[in-house]
């Protein structure tokens, strides 16, 4: 009798973290932007991060990430890194052509790395099969994004940077550009570490309406009450595991932390399920 109770024990157990770790949640937050226009109100954007691409990726995993993605019917895709875990074989170069090629055919997209991509061994040819995509990867840059009319829209900026070269910066954005008077357009960054929030909001002339970011998996272990367990750059009991964050010294700038879709070197999620972030405006 306890050899089958066990046994059951071990059956609930590994679906339950089959689900965790494959079934995929969505999350929408309404977020407010001053001076943004009537038409940009009306569009929804779809970011993601962290898919850890490995050889053992399943087909099956990607299209249902891309059936998810497509539900949402986004006008514009984000995507804020580490795209392949560090090793990269030509299995793994194949998934991240056969996803990023199809979320391009479902809305423009836009990428930054993270530490994995920049450790990976073939980064550079992972940049030119974005590229070759249409996905445009940023590079310390700010582009505008406009929808149905030029100036309808506003500032994507993109950080491509390692951490360490983040922590020692003093403005993590000095190498952005911005014509001199775009001070008051609506900015959005996208980056892959959340635990530079404050470091980002520094510059007057740059400071993002919303920040964009990946990486902590959550906290890759969820407690009740306590939240994610554990994120690298921050630790055990990170601030910035999961969701929308503000800022009290600057109440406009949100930042929004997603769960990410893959696993990094623990390779399980415990009340944390995969997530894509769909972002609306108010």
């Amino acid at each position: 009798m306890n050899l089958w109770i066990l046994l059951a024990l071990f059956v609930l157990i590994a679906l339950y973290l089959y689900i965790q770790n494959n079934v995929m949640a969505s999350s929408t937050y309404k977020i407010y932007i001053p001076h943004l226009h009537p038409v940009v109100k009306d569009k929804k954007i779809v970011f993601l991060s962290d898919t850890h691409l490995r050889d053992n990726v399943s087909h099956s995993f990607i299209d249902r990430l891309l059936n998810k993605i497509e539900k949402e019917k986004p006008d514009l895709i984000l995507f804020g890194g580490d795209i392949v875990h560090t090793g990269s074989s030509d299995a793994v170069i194949e998934h991240t052509k056969d996803l990023f090629s199809q979320m391009k055919s479902i809305a423009p997209t836009y990428a930054v790395f993270g530490n994995h991509d920049f450790g990976s061994a073939r980064a550079r040819e992972i940049a030119g099969v974005l590229k070759r995509a249409g996905v445009v990867l940023l590079q310390n840059e700010a582009i505008w994004i406009s929808f149905d009319q030029p100036d309808a829209g506003f500032w994507l900026m993109g950080l491509n940077e390692w951490e360490s070269t983040l922590e020692n910066k003093q403005d993590p954005l000095e190498n952005i550009k911005f014509p001199s008077d775009s001070k008051k357009a609506p900015k959005i960054l996208l980056t892959h570490y959340p635990h530079f929030f404050e470091k980002y909001l520094q510059n007057n002339e740059k400071r993002p309406d919303l920040i964009l970011a990946g990486h902590a998996h959550g906290g890759q272990v969820i407690l009740p009450i306590i939240g994610g367990l554990f994120s690298p750059g921050q630790g055990f009991n990170p601030t910035y595991d999961f969701g929308l964050f503000t800022n009290k010294k600057y109440p406009h700038s949100r930042l929004v932390v997603a769960r990410g879709i893959g696993n990094s070197r623990f390779p399980f999620r415990v009340n944390n399920r995969p997530e894509i972030v769909v972002i609306e405006f108010e």
